[in-house]
């Protein structure tokens, strides 16, 4: 008997050897980076759990949050949640080191998170297949196909003007993120997806909308709970079904559309008549995507919906709040505008949007700028380290550590954005821009890891901007916020407004004659 004990004993350790190796040099990890930044300034650690209270102070308020630190800490600190050693880095020497460095280049472990919804794309790959991936992408979102692109921004935009007249007729306020929704959906799928909306309802976009927004919202809600991230402990959680009930629809959403344009590609139909092929087209058609497997495409359509979706809906429903909050920054927007078209009822003013418009309206790619800086979509970015890496603040990032880049941070440096809590569109003037620091100013990401649609989302932006206040005025539902200090937004992967971007809009011949009374 003892001879049958002592052989299963002995099974047992070397079974369990192989993990008990892997916790020793992970804690021998964590000991040594929490030695190496313990002089760095940071929020109160407690015993085991760390900075989880203040770590979970940014789900309730995030840029509160955030700006509390940076005064009381300065523009890099240190967080410890659990057995994470975190680096918070503000300062734009320190972000260009992060965004340049390769033994920074990578990822970090939350990013594994978006696995169940995502699969594997640009957001979350690493390494040599990130590389690949991003040159089997990049040419499809070429200017020439963003130009191509304009006359459906365009015509989606103007959908969603007449049906913003019901609301205009009533005056009454209303939520407009579903709207922006619906329409970011129908132009992602007519544009990078080359997919006809034919015989999709709207009630099926924004079905999509909501879809992607509460993955999103659940994707971070885990992320900032650490103790979730085990995938068989996070069956325990309440919110396990919602969670993959999420990654299961957008699944199904993407299946859909790649089964449709698989059997178009067998056909023989052509590619839409453009000057070069849009995403889904080029990686179906081209020898660059060739060279990527059917999960892997399917991966990266379901990245596309997700990062394009989420981030172009929060985002034009933050600019109309911000048209809402500041009337006059609203009234040069229009200006502009009707010096290009012309004012409401004459001649042409009502006359589609082409490529050629986007470089007259530099007041309004401004202020979507200035959107962008005071409240970025993306609220934070983490890398890992692969080495130690000595940043330019003398700050070291010690092997296996984590770096969290927080561009609304980085956007509130006074000696890079003076006065930083004010709303000001000519920050981004020439004159005054000549001279800022190339990584002060980092709303989708920089260096090597850039956001590839960034391009995407300000032609579009500014397409929707310009052919809404054209024939609205947006203007502060009772109640609404003043200044985007009382904005409550809720921080998923992307930053979207708590309860809806609820304003009121009012067409622009009554809102003068209303302004005039």
């Amino acid at each position: 008997m003892g001879v049958v004990l002592t052989a299963l004993c002995a099974v047992c350790a070397v079974l369990l050897a192989p993990y008990a190796l892997r916790l020793w040099r992970h804690f021998r990890e964590v000991v040594r980076a929490m030695y190496l930044t313990r002089n760095v300034p940071g929020p109160p650690s407690l015993p085991l759990l760390g900075c989880v209270p203040t770590f979970l102070g940014v789900w309730t308020d995030m840029h509160g949050t955030m700006h509390r630190l940076l005064q009381s800490y300065g523009t890099t600190f240190r967080m410890q949640v659990l057995d994470r050693v975190t680096l918070v880095v503000m300062d734009p020497d320190d972000v260009q080191a992060v965004c340049t460095h390769p033994a920074l280049a990578n990822k970090a472990k939350p990013y594994k998170l978006l696995e169940n919804h995502l699969g594997s794309g640009l957001i979350n790959m690493n390494g040599p297949a990130y590389k690949r991936h991003r040159k089997a992408i990049t040419p499809s979102l070429h200017l020439d196909i963003l130009q191509d692109f304009v006359p459906v921004f365009a015509k989606n935009a103007e959908a969603l003007a007449r049906r913003l007249r019901q609301h205009a007729d009533s005056g009454a306020p209303f939520n407009s993120s579903p709207e922006f929704g619906m329409l970011t959906n129908m132009t992602i799928m007519e544009t990078v997806m080359s997919m006809g909306n034919e015989g999709a309802s709207e009630n099926e976009y924004v079905d999509m909308a909501n879809v992607l927004d509460e993955a999103s919202t659940l994707i971070m809600w885990r992320a900032m709970r650490p103790w979730w991230e085990n995938d068989a402990v996070f069956t325990l959680c309440s919110r396990y079904k919602a969670y993959n009930e999420t990654a299961s629809t957008m699944n199904e959403m993407v299946t859909r559309i790649l089964h449709t344009k698989s059997a178009e590609v067998s056909r023989g139909d052509p590619a839409p008549p453009r000057r070069r092929m849009a995403f889904l087209d080029h990686v179906l058609r081209s020898s660059e995507g060739a060279n990527m497997s059917g999960d892997e495409l399917r991966d990266e359509l379901k990245t596309f919906l997700f990062a394009g979706s989420t981030t172009s809906m929060d985002f034009l429903s933050l600019v109309a709040l911000a048209l809402t909050m500041f009337p006059d920054i609203q009234s040069r927007v229009q200006q502009e505008v009707d010096e290009v078209f012309g004012a409401p009822g004459t001649e042409g003013a009502d006359r589609p949007m082409v490529s050629e418009d986007l470089g007259h309206l530099q007041y309004t790619e401004r202020v979507l700028r200035e959107v962008l800086r005071y409240a970025p979509p993306v609220p934070l970015m983490f890398r890992s380290a692969a080495e130690d890496v000595k940043l330019p603040s003398g700050t070291l990032v010690p092997r296996g550590c984590m770096v969290c880049l927080v561009p609304a941070g980085t956007h509130r440096i006074p000696e890079h954005f003076p006065d930083p809590l004010r709303f000001d569109p000519d920050r981004f003037l020439p004159e005054q821009s000549r001279g800022r620091h190339p990584f002060a100013y980092i709303p989708f990401s920089a260096g090597t890891r850039n956001c590839v649609g960034q391009r995407y989302a300000l032609m579009f932006s500014k397409t929707i901007v310009a052919t809404l206040v054209r024939r609205f005025t947006f203007v502060r539902a009772p109640g609404g916020p003043k200044d985007f200090g009382e904005v409550s937004v809720v921080p998923g992967i992307t930053i979207s407004v708590r309860g809806g971007a609820v304003v009121c809009v009012q067409h622009r011949v009554q809102h003068r004659q209303r302004a005039a009374a």
